[in-house]
Formats: C-alpha cells, sequence, structure tokens
C-alpha cells in the first residue's frame, strides 16, 4: 500500500503558526476524540454469578460480561423446550442435580447434559474474542463407573470467514467427593486468536479410551470462570474534562495575543498626567 509522506520544514517554519491555529486543531481533536469511542485489549471473565438456578433448553440465551451465551441440542429434531442444562447453584449442587454428579462450588456456574453445547459470542456485533482459561467438570450419573479419563471437553473456534480450530481438554477423573471442577489453559493460539464465536461440547469416554459425542446422550459438562482476550471500549474523558482543557488553552491563547499587542502613543493627557 502506497502511503505519502509528510516532511516537516525547517523549525523557523513552525513559528509561523499562530497559537490561535494551534488552539483550533487542539480543541477539534480533543472533541474528536471525545465523541469517539476507543478500546484496550483486556480480560474479561464470563461467569454465572447473579443468574437464578433455571433449567435451560434448546435455544435458549442469555447476556453475561458482554457475552452472548447460547445452549442447544444436537439432535435435529430437537424442539424448544428439549432440556439441555442447567444454571446451578454451586453449594447446592447436589440437591439441584439430582441422579447426576455435579462438582462442588462455591459459586453459580453452568451445565450442559444430554450432548448438548454452548455457543459464546460478543455481544456486540463485529466483536472478537480469544479463549485465555476456564474450569470444566464432566457430569457424570450415580449409575454408571467411569474410567480414568471419563471423557473431555471440545472447544471449537471459529473464525469470521467460518473455518475453524480446535482444541481438547481431558476431564479429571471423579474423586472421592464425585466429579470436581479443573482449571485448564488454553494454547497460545487459543489465547490471541480473534475468534467470532466459540462452542463447547463434550466426549465420553469407556474403559479402552473410545470416545464419541453426539451419539450416547451421556455427553455432559460444567464449566464457569471463563476467562476471554480482547478489545473492550476504555473509557473517555467526560465531555466536561474536555472543555476545561479548551478553556485553559483559550486562556493561554489571550494572554498571548495580549502579549503581542504593539505599544500604543501615549495620550496628551497621560503625558499632563
Amino acid at each position: 500500500m502506497n502511503r505519502s509522506l509528510y516532511l516537516p520544514d525547517a523549525p523557523r517554519a513552525a513559528s509561523r503558526f499562530r497559537l490561535t491555529k494551534l488552539v483550533h486543531a487542539t480543541l477539534l481533536a480533543g472533541l474528536t476524540m471525545a465523541a469517539l469511542p476507543s478500546a484496550r485489549a483486556a480480560d474479561v471473565t464470563i461467569d454465572f454469578n447473579g443468574l437464578p438456578p433455571v433449567g435451560l433448553t434448546h435455544g435458549d440465551g442469555f447476556v453475561s460480561q458482554g457475552f452472548h451465551i447460547g445452549t442447544f441440542s444436537n439432535d435435529p429434531q430437537a424442539q424448544a423446550g428439549d432440556a439441555v442444562g442447567a444454571i446451578i447453584d454451586g453449594p447446592d449442587a447436589a440437591a439441584s442435580c439430582g441422579f447426576l454428579q455435579c462438582p462442588a462450588s462455591n459459586s453459580t456456574y453452568a451445565t450442559i447434559i444430554n450432548d448438548g453445547y454452548m455457543e459464546i459470542t460478543r455481544s456486540a456485533p463485529g466483536q472478537t474474542f480469544g479463549l485465555k482459561s476456564f474450569d470444566a467438570s464432566f457430569l457424570g450419573s450415580n449409575l454408571y463407573d467411569y474410567p480414568a479419563t471419563p471423557g473431555f471437553l471440545r472447544v471449537q473456534g471459529f473464525y469470521a470467514d467460518n473455518s475453524w480450530v480446535s482444541e481438547d481438554y481431558a476431564f479429571y477423573a471423579p474423586g472421592s467427593e464425585g466429579f470436581e471442577f479443573g482449571s485448564y489453559n488454553s494454547s497460545a493460539l487459543f489465547a490471541n486468536s480473534q475468534f467470532a464465536a466459540i462452542y463447547l461440547f463434550a466426549f465420553t469416554c469407556d474403559a479402552n479410551l473410545a470416545c464419541s459425542a453426539f451419539n450416547t446422550g451421556r455427553g455432559q459438562f460444567a464449566i464457569d470462570n471463563i476467562v476471554t482476550t480482547g478489545l473492550v471500549a476504555a473509557p473517555v474523558p467526560e465531555p466536561e474534562s474536555w472543555l476545561m482543557m479548551g478553556a485553559g488553552l483559550l486562556g493561554v491563547a489571550a494572554a498571548a495575543r495580549r502579549r503581542r499587542q504593539p505599544a500604543r502613543p501615549a495620550t496628551a493627557a497621560a503625558l499632563a498626567a
């Protein structure tokens, strides 16, 4: 791409600019900056605190920390109202999950059951994000014995052109208290990518480590503390701040103008005095 180069004149030429022009330009730039939103790189954690314990069904969606969270069934014949998960009150997980072994937690978290999946996008159209880390656990029935690797979570990141990459994270084996949350860090690729959407779904494995998804009804997981990377809106100075700056510059200009005024001849009355 061709670019025009700006070559400044010699330093003496700069002195020809009047201070009033500088003030006008500075005020214009300040007002323009005040009108335009700015952005900064920051991590944003998606958690589910503050959401009431409630069942999640096919096609449900809600907003958390500037992200839209959708829950879906993978069944081609799925209908609105089909159960695909729930928001779980961590301290009361045992009572909330019934026959499922939900992990204990001090916070509220989301679950996906019955081979469902979760979709994460930014609430604002066109914004992208990466994935840095998350907490996750397998969800198993009390009616089954599970191997050391009960399954794994697949995270599939989609770019704006619909191309995608994926990473797999093995779930922790159940302990003496059942399934527990594990903390996972994604790769540098996922942390630094600019995804339009991320999908999460679970594989379940047998004792021979043969794993499958979307065909057993047992691909289930809990998710919490999803740390994302990307650009977020940064606060800009209040309009009053710009006005105060402008008033100060105008004061400087006025003082400089008074200093530039030529000395006037003394009047006869003044000489007489």
